[in-house]
C-alpha cells in the first residue's frame, strides 16, 4: 500500500491548529503547533522555523512571526505529554481578510478569517443552539432549517396513586438508593415509594409543563438546571456590560426592543413557574412516564410525561431563580407582569421551605431524589434562595439567613475541595457581589465584609481558570486535578470561560494591584479556540442542529452495545496505560459518548460569556432578526440518476461573503454557492441550505421535488376479501403494474394479521403461499386466488394482510396492501374478534387561508371497552411538515380511539403562505395491524385549496407601471406575487398585505418597468 501526498508549501497540515471561524482584529490571536505520533511520541518541530501568514486566496505572505514553546503543566506520568507544543502569536496583525498560517516544511493551516464579526458569530451560534433546545414550540423557517412541530404540549401526569405509575416509582427508588458519600447520612426516609414522601402531592390532576428548554440530548427538564439556566442568562444581562442591550442574536424575538438573553430566560422561567404545586413546593423534574430517555425519537414525537415528587433542593433553586428574574430591573422594565408573577411564586416557595425546616429541621427536611441538587444536599440551594430573596425584597431576615447558611471563604463549600463557585453557592456569590451593579440593592444595604468575601471569591475562581488555561498547551482551562486523576467528561471550554467573564466585570477595581482584564480576555479566547459541536441522531440530516456544543475532552470511548468495549481496546497506545498513555487532547472519537453531552446550563454559561465578548466589538449594534431565503433551480419533478443544480437566493442579502452548506436526501453535506446532486431513490426529495456570514447572521431555506424513475409502480387491490373454511368461497387479490409489460415482474409480499400463512390460508391451485408473486410478461396485472385452510380448531374469524415490500425492480404505489378475512366454520366459542377500522374525510377541504383545517375521522366496529391505536401513512401530492401538520404540531402517523368511543378525529392544518404552493392532496391510508382489521374505506383524501384568484385585468400605465384588478371580498386580505420568467419555480412577494374595501380591487405595480416580461399571481392571505 502506498500513501502519496504532494510536497507543496501550502498543503494542509493537521499539526497546525487555528480557530477555524477566525479572530477579531483587536483581540489576541494565537495558533498552536503540535502533533501526536502514537508510540513515537510528540512530533518535534523546531521553533526556529517560525511562521508566516499568507492570503488564503493569493498565497501572498502578509506577516511573519516567531514560534514559542507552550508547555503543558499538571500531568504527573512519564513521559509528560505536550512538551513539544509551540505557539504562533500574531496578535499585532490586525488587517481583516482570509488567511492561512504556514510553518515552513510543515504545511499550512485551514483557512480562517480576521473579521470584527467573529465574536458575534459565536454568540449568535450559541443563541441558535439554545433556541433549538426550546420545548413546547415548533422550530420553523426562517429561524432554522431544523424544523419540527411543537413538542410535549400534553400536560404531565402526577404519579399518584403509585400503583398506576410503577415504572416512575421504580426509577425514583433506583436513584434514591445511589448515595453520595460526600454528604452526611440522610435523616429523612429514603424516597423509594409514594407513602414516605415528606411533601405529598397536593394537585392530583395533570400539570401543564409546556415551555422551557430540553435539558440535554434527551428531552427531560430538571428544575435544578432550569433554575441555573435562568440565573446565568439574567445575571449576564444585568451584570455584563452591554449584554442586556443585545437584541440582534437572531432568535425569533430579536428586533423587538427587548434583551435576547432575557427572552430566553423568560421562556425558561414561564415553564419553571408552572412546576409549583399548590403548597409552594416545586416538582423535581419532568420525565417520560414509561422509560428514562426518549432516545429513539425526535421531540415532536415525544412520550407522555410525568412530574416527579418535590424536594427542598429543587424548590430552593426555583425560588432563587424566580426571585432573581422577578427583581432584575431590566427584566421588570421589559416584562413587568411576568416579574410580578415570578416574585409571588418565589414568596410562596420560600414559605414552603420555611414550613419544611420548621417541621423537620434543616437537615431533616432534605430528601434526595437524584444527583441533581445533591451536591452539599440542599444547603447550597437554600443559601442561594436566601440571597435572591434578600436582593429582591431588602428584607433583613433573608440577609441574616444567607450569612447564617453560607460563608464564601469556607473551604467546605468548594466542590471536591477545589472547584470554586459551584452550584447554588456560586450563584449566591455572584448575585451578592454584583447586587449594586445590577441595581437590585444599594451599597449601604449590604454587609461590606460579606461583599468583599464574595468579590474575592469571584476573583479567586477566575484566577483558577486563568491559571489552568495558561498551563494548558492548547489554552483550555482543563483542571490540573483532572489531569492528575487522568479523567475527563462533560467538559466544555467555552463554559469554563464564564468565571473569567464574571471577574472581568469587577474592573476597574481600586483594591486590585493589577488589571487582569487583558489576561482574562486572552484566556477566554484560548478556551474558545478549543471548541467543538454536537452530533445528533433520529434526524433525517447528517449534520446536527447548529449551535449545540460537544464536550471536547473525554477520557475514552464509551461502552456501546454494538461494539461493547472494543473501540477503546483498539486504541494504541492504550488510554489507561501506566506510562505513555494516549494523551487526552488527542482523544477525539466520532461515536456516541454521553460524557461529551452538553446540558442547557453549559449552553447558557457559554452564551453569556460569548455575548459579552461580542459587546467588545463594533458588531454589537448591528441590527439583525432574520431574513427569508429560497432555493431556486429545482424542477417539480426529475428522473432519478439525473443531476440537479440548486442555488440559494436571499433577497436584500449579499451571499458572496457567506459560507453555504447544503444537505439533501441521500446526499453527503456540501459547501458551495451552488449545489449539484443526483437523486438516486424514487419518491419525494428534500433539499436544504444554510448560509452563514462571518458575523454569525444566518439564513435558511428548504425545498422539495419528486424523483421519478423508469421502473413500474406496483399496487395491490382485492375484489373479494372473504374466504370461508371448507367451502368453495375463496378470496383473491390483484397485483397491477404501470409501464412496460415486456418481461415478468416478481413482487414480494409480507404477510401480517391474525392468520398464519400455510396453516390458515394458501393459494388455491398451487397449494402454497410464497412470499414472491409474479406478474407474467405481456400482462399488466395478475390475480391470485386464496383459499381458507379447513381445520378443526375453533379460531374465530381471522385476517391476513399482504403488504408490498420495496424491491429493486419496481416502485411501491398506493394502495400497497390488502386485508383478507378468513371465516371459521368450526363450532365452539371463538376468540374475540378484532374490530374493523375505517377512515373518511369528514372535512375534505382545507385552506392555507386562516388556516382552515381538514379532518379525517376514524371509526371502529365492535366493542369500545379499551382504547385502540390505529396506524396510518400520509401520502399524496402534499408533503407533511412542508404543506401540513397535525393540530398538535406533531406528525405521529397514528391516532388513538379512546376507551368508550367508537371514533376519533384527526385534524390537519395547512402551513405555508396562502397561494404559495397550489392545490395539493393529503391522502391518509390505514396501515394493517394485528389489533384491528382494515375495513373499507381504508383511505381518505383532504384537498388543500390553491387560494389564488383569477386576475380580471392587467393594464400597462403610461408611466411604466402595471395596473392589476381582481374581484374581492371586503375585509379580505390579499397579496400580489410575481416572477419574471415561467422557468422560475417560485413566486416572489411583490406587495404588502392589501385589505379589500370593495368587491373590486385595483393595485399598481410600479417596479416592473425594467423587466422584459412579468407574471402576476394574487393570493388570498386572510
Amino acid at each position: 500500500m502506498r500513501f502519496v501526498a504532494t510536497m507543496g508549501p501550502l498543503r494542509y497540515s493537521p499539526a497546525i491548529h487555528v480557530n477555524q471561524e477566525g479572530y477579531v482584529p483587536s483581540f489576541p490571536k494565537k495558533a498552536i503547533i503540535g502533533c501526536y505520533l502514537g508510540n513515537l511520541g510528540e512530533m518535534i518541530i523546531p521553533a526556529s522555523l517560525g511562521f508566516t501568514l499568507v492570503d488564503a486566496n493569493t498565497g501572498e505572505q502578509v506577516y511573519q512571526g516567531q514560534l514559542s514553546a507552550r508547555l503543558d503543566l499538571g500531568y504527573d506520568y512519564s513521559p509528560r505529554p505536550y512538551q513539544k507544543v509551540l505557539q504562533a502569536d500574531f496578535s499585532i496583525f490586525t488587517r481583516p481578510g482570509k488567511y492561512r498560517l504556514v510553518v515552513p516544511g510543515l504545511g499550512a493551516s485551514l483557512p480562517f478569517l480576521i473579521d470584527d464579526g467573529i465574536a458575534m458569530a459565536f454568540a449568535r451560534t450559541y443563541a441558535l443552539g439554545l433556541y433549538h433546545q426550546r420545548c413546547g414550540t415548533n422550530h420553523a423557517l426562517p429561524f432554522t432549517r431544523f424544523t419540527d412541530g411543537p413538542c410535549h404540549m400534553t400536560p404531565a401526569s402526577v404519579p399518584s396513586p403509585q400503583a398506576l405509575f410503577t415504572f416512575t416509582w421504580n426509577t425514583i427508588s433506583k436513584y434514591t438508593s445511589q448515595l453520595n458519600s460526600d454528604n452526611p447520612p440522610q435523616i429523612a426516609p429514603r424516597l423509594d415509594n409514594e407513602a414516605v414522601q415528606l411533601y405529598p402531592f397536593v394537585n392530583q390532576g395533570p400539570v401543564d409543563v409546556s415551555g422551557g428548554h430540553h435539558d440535554a440530548g434527551d428531552y427531560s427538564k430538571y428544575t435544578i438546571n432550569s433554575a441555573a439556566l435562568i440565573h446565568y442568562l439574567v445575571f449576564a444581562a444585568d451584570a455584563f456590560n452591554g449584554v442586556g442591550q443585545l437584541d440582534n442574536l437572531g432568535i425569533p424575538e430579536s428586533g423587538d426592543g427587548k434583551s435576547d438573553l432575557l427572552e430566553e430566560a423568560k421562556w425558561e422561567a414561564d415553564f419553571l413557574a408552572k412546576m409549583q404545586d399548590a403548597d409552594g413546593g416545586f416538582y423535581f423534574l419532568v420525565y417520560p412516564r414509561d422509560r428514562e430517555y426518549e432516545w429513539d425519537i425526535l421531540p415532536d414525537h415525544g412520550d407522555p410525561q410525568v412530574v416527579w415528587p418535590k424536594n427542598t433542593a429543587a424548590t430552593a433553586a426555583a425560588v432563587a431563580a424566580l426571585a432573581q428574574c422577578g427583581s432584575s430591573p431590566l427584566f421588570k422594565s421589559q416584562f413587568p407582569d411576568a416579574a410580578t408573577h415570578y416574585l409571588a411564586k418565589a414568596r410562596l416557595g420560600w414559605q414552603f421551605l420555611t414550613n419544611a425546616i420548621a417541621k423537620y429541621g434543616k437537615a431533616g427536611a432534605y430528601q434526595k431524589i437524584t444527583h441533581y441538587g445533591d451536591d452539599f444536599t440542599h444547603d447550597d440551594e437554600l443559601a442561594w434562595a436566601a440571597c435572591e430573596m434578600f436582593l429582591a425584597t431588602g428584607d433583613p431576615s433573608f440577609h441574616q439567613k444567607l450569612k447564617e447558611w453560607f460563608d464564601p471563604t469556607d473551604a467546605k463549600t468548594l466542590q471536591w475541595g477545589w472547584w470554586r463557585l459551584y452550584g447554588g453557592y456560586g450563584c449566591a456569590t455572584r448575585s451578592y457581589a454584583f447586587a449594586v451593579k445590577t441595581g437590585r440593592r444599594k451599597l449601604n444595604e449590604l454587609d461590606p465584609v460579606y461583599l468583599t468575601k464574595c468579590q474575592n471569591e469571584i476573583a479567586n475562581g477566575a484566577a483558577d481558570q486563568l491559571r489552568r488555561a495558561q498551563n494548558n498547551a492548547y489554552g483550555t482551562s482543563f483542571p490540573s486535578e483532572s489531569k492528575r486523576d487522568r479523567d475527563a467528561g462533560w467538559y466544555f471550554s467555552s463554559e469554563q470561560a464564564f468565571d473569567m467573564t464574571v471577574a472581568y466585570q469587577l474592573y476597574p477595581r481600586p483594591d486590585a494591584p493589577t488589571d487582569s482584564r487583558r489576561d482574562y480576555l486572552d484566556a477566554i479566547l484560548s478556551n474558545l479556540n478549543y471548541e467543538g459541536h454536537q452530533y445528533a441522531q433520529n434526524d433525517r440530516r447528517v449534520l446536527p442542529p447548529s449551535g449545540l456544543p460537544l464536550g471536547n475532552i473525554q477520557a475514552s470511548f464509551a461502552y456501546l452495545d454494538p461494539y461493547k468495549s472494543e473501540l477503546g481496546a483498539l486504541c494504541f497506545p492504550q488510554d489507561g496505560a501506566a506510562s505513555a498513555p494516549y494523551p487526552f487532547y488527542d482523544r477525539w472519537a466520532d461515536s456516541f459518548n454521553v460524557t461529551t453531552e452538553f446540558v442547557a446550563v453549559d449552553q447558557a454559561r457559554s452564551l453569556a460569556s460569548l455575548a459579552f465578548v461580542s459587546t467588545l466589538t463594533s458588531v454589537k449594534t448591528q441590527a439583525w432578526s432574520s431574513a427569508a431565503a429560497r432555493i431556486l433551480g429545482l424542477p417539480a419533478q426529475v428522473s432519478t440518476n439525473t443531476p440537479v443544480t440548486a442555488t440559494l437566493q436571499a433577497p436584500g442579502m449579499d451571499l458572496s461573503g457567506a459560507r453555504i452548506v447544503w444537505e439533501a436526501r441521500g446526499q453527503e453535506p456540501a459547501y458551495g454557492t451552488n449545489f449539484t446532486f443526483v437523486p438516486t431513490s424514487y419518491g419525494g426529495q428534500w433539499v436544504e441550505a444554510e448560509a452563514q456570514w462571518p458575523d454569525g447572521r444566518r439564513v435558511f431555506a428548504a425545498a422539495n421535488l419528486f424523483a421519478e424513475n423508469d421502473l413500474p409502480t406496483v399496487t395491490i387491490v382485492s375484489a373479494d376479501t372473504t374466504a370461508t373454511e371448507g367451502t368453495n368461497d375463496t378470496a383473491s387479490f390483484t397485483l397491477a403494474r404501470t409501464g412496460s409489460t415486456i418481461s415478468n415482474l416478481t413482487v414480494t409480499l409480507t404477510p401480517t394479521g391474525t392468520a398464519t400463512k400455510w396453516n390458515d390460508y394458501r393459494r388455491l391451485l398451487e397449494g402454497d403461499m410464497p412470499s414472491a408473486f409474479t406478474i407474467p410478461a405481456g400482462a399488466s396485472s395478475a390475480t391470485f386466488t386464496i383459499m381458507a385452510v379447513d381445520d378443526t380448531e375453533v379460531e374465530g374469524n381471522e385476517t391476513a394482510t399482504l403488504t408490498i415490500q420495496s424491491g429493486p425492480d419496481y416502485n411501491v404505489g398506493t394502495p400497497y396492501y390488502v386485508t383478507l378475512t378468513l371465516l371459521d366454520n368450526d363450532l365452539g366459542t371463538p376468540p374475540p374478534a378484532v374490530p374493523a377500522v375505517t377512515v373518511i374525510a369528514t372535512d375534505d377541504k382545507a385552506s392555507r387561508v386562516g388556516p382552515d383545517p381538514g379532518t379525517f375521522t376514524f371509526t371502529r366496529s365492535g366493542g369500545a371497552e379499551e382504547s385502540l391505536t390505529v396506524n396510518f401513512l400520509f401520502a399524496g401530492t402534499a408533503t407533511k411538515w412542508i404543506d401540513y401538520r397535525r393540530a398538535e404540531g406533531i406528525m405521529l402517523e397514528s391516532v388513538t380511539i379512546p376507551a368508550g368511543a367508537a371514533s376519533t378525529a384527526l385534524t390537519i392544518y395547512p402551513v405555508g403562505e396562502p397561494g404559495s404552493a397550489g392545490s395539493k392532496q393529503v391522502v391518509l391510508t390505514i396501515v394493517p395491524n394485528v389489533a384491528y382489521h382494515v375495513g373499507s374505506p381504508s383511505s381518505a383524501t383532504v384537498t388543500i385549496a390553491d387560494d389564488t384568484l383569477r386576475i380580471t385585468s392587467v393594464i400597462p400605465n403610461s408611466d411604466g407601471g402595471t395596473q392589476l384588478s381582481w374581484s374581492s371580498e371586503p375585509g379580505r386580505v390579499y397579496r400580489v406575487a410575481y416572477k419574471n420568467s415561467l422557468s422560475e419555480s417560485d413566486w416572489t412577494n411583490l406587495s404588502s398585505d392589501i385589505t379589500a374595501t370593495d368587491s373590486f380591487t385595483l393595485w399598481i405595480d410600479d417596479t416592473g418597468g425594467a423587466a422584459r416580461e412579468r407574471y402576476y399571481q394574487v393570493r388570498v392571505v386572510n
